[in-house]
């Protein structure tokens, strides 16, 4: 349920930003704008805020950090001005494209159009409330999409941010210039990928995005492949579901480039090709090298994994052995796992202990013998430090 018109103003003006921002705006036209405004309406708190001013931008931003501090930045085009925090706040401040409503009707959805001050409170020229509440995606105009076709992707992930719908008519605009986008940068393409990835229900929107012809132009992967992927990505949002709420809250922490844990496992699986990944083959999707090493690391993983040997899985795996096991659907396995970093983190004898008995001193060499020490002991075939000894004595000389 939306907030009332009282408790949207509490709502913002509660924030110790917009209250002092607003404060300093007082008989200025100043009003908040977009994102911002949509995820307040939704009960959301966003760290970034777009605010329109009509006047002189950059006296006013200096007039805001004298009071809350952060760096100015202008950008080389448009003339907006932006006041960053050290936290990772942002406030952008721009002139309206002519009215204040030509403005607005410059944006990409109806939910975005929204404006909002203590003067005027909601103001929805093109029933961005309504679409809001009935969680639809809904285009201001075809021309709109095309001026940036990234905001045809973005439908799809303010759809999942919603768990809403998209716009037909919306919809038939983007099967017909799907392939527009990939006149879009690799780097702008990416940030929307990941964020429709970290939601909890990506499943639905990638195959709606496949369907309107716009996923495949942007992977350049097969519809058929696609199709298996999206699918199965389906089937990981089940297992997720089922997982220990201590794994959960694990999934939810940002790994790389603000990919969660959980939005790596479904790219891992969006980007299968036979199997295999080649990151050659996805020019349009720009991953720090954590990542691409991650998604190898599991498709590896996965072609080689067997039950009787998870020491070696574990170990050639690294980190992504979790991700293995949870695409496997092995969670029964995950105890193993656990077992595996302890033993591996300290094992029966210390290095220095290993070195002493067998006389060899810190290398390769040492190193080999200590895997083999823990795998032993992972298997079950050490319990003790005399029988690591033993063990050592055995088959080091003799």
């Amino acid at each position: 349920m939306l907030l009332s018109a009282q408790k949207l103003k509490n709502k913002i003006l509660k924030d110790r930003y917009n209250s002092i921002i607003f404060e300093k705006g007082r008989g200025k036209d100043l009003y908040l704008v977009g994102g911002y405004v949509r995820d307040v309406l939704r009960g959301v708190i966003s760290q970034d805020r777009d605010y329109i001013f009509i006047g002189n931008a950059r006296s006013f931003v200096n007039e805001i950090r004298k009071i809350i501090g952060g760096t100015v930045v202008k950008f080389k085009k448009g003339e907006m001005i932006r006041l960053a925090l050290k936290d990772g706040v942002t406030f952008d401040f721009s002139r309206p494209m002519g009215t204040l409503e030509e403005d607005l009707s410059k944006r990409d959805f109806t939910i975005n159009a929204i404006a909002w001050s203590p003067d005027t409170g909601i103001i929805d020229p093109y029933e961005g409330l309504k679409d809001i509440k009935n969680r639809k995606i809904r285009s201001l105009s075809d021309k709109n999409l095309t001026a940036d076709p990234l905001r045809m992707f973005r439908a799809y992930r303010f759809a999942a941010e919603l768990n809403g719908s998209i716009e037909e008519g919306t919809r038939k605009a983007i099967k017909m210039l799907h392939n527009r986008i990939k006149k879009v940068s690799p780097e702008r393409i990416t940030f929307e990928i990941f964020n429709l990835l970290n939601s909890e229900h990506p499943a639905m929107y990638l195959n709606m995005a496949l369907s309107d012809g716009l996923l495949n132009a942007i992977l350049s992967i097969s519809d058929k492949t696609l199709g298996r992927n999206v699918k199965a990505i389906s089937r990981l949002e089940a297992k997720i579901n089922k997982l220990p709420l201590k794994l959960k809250v694990l999934l939810e922490k940002i790994f790389s480039q603000n990919l969660t844990y959980k939005g790596l496992l479904h790219l891992e699986l969006l980007l299968r090709q036979d199997g295999s990944f080649v990151p050659d083959r996805i020019p349009k999707i720009r991953m720090s090298n954590n990542i691409i090493k991650r998604i190898m690391l599991t498709h590896k993983g996965i072609k080689e994994f067997k039950r009787d040997k998870l020491f070696d899985t574990f170990l050639k795996s690294k980190g992504a052995a979790m991700d293995i096991l949870i695409l496997k659907g092995r969670l029964d396995l995950l105890k193993e796992y656990e077992r595996f970093k302890m033993i591996w983190k300290k094992g029966l004898l210390s290095s220095e202990e290993v070195s002493s008995v067998t006389g060899v001193k810190a290398g390769p060499k040492l190193g080999r013998i200590i895997t083999e020490l823990k795998k032993a002991q992972f298997e079950g075939r050490l319990r003790s430090g005399s029988d690591t000894v033993r063990f050592l004595l055995q088959y080091y000389f003799t």
